[in-house]
């Protein structure tokens, strides 16, 4: 009987992912930073938004404003 362990979460790049990386404008390569930058600050907490000057509402305008 075979067991497949579906926890495994593999760090590896696909042959996709690595062509459209290749592929990718400075358009979408600005889109990628930004949307992670986006994230990484949503992902924080109000205080350590607070520690870096930014509030939660701020969030786009501090990304887009080009501050980060």
């Amino acid at each position: 009987m075979a067991y497949f362990d579906s926890t495994f979460v593999s760090n590896r790049t696909t042959l996709r992912q690595r062509l459209a990386r290749f592929l990718e404008t400075p358009f979408d390569r600005r889109y990628r930073q930004r949307t992670a930058r986006i994230e990484a600050l949503r992902a924080m907490s109000d205080a350590e938004l607070a520690d870096c000057g930014i509030a939660r509402e701020d969030i786009l305008l501090h990304v887009f404003a080009g501050k980060a």
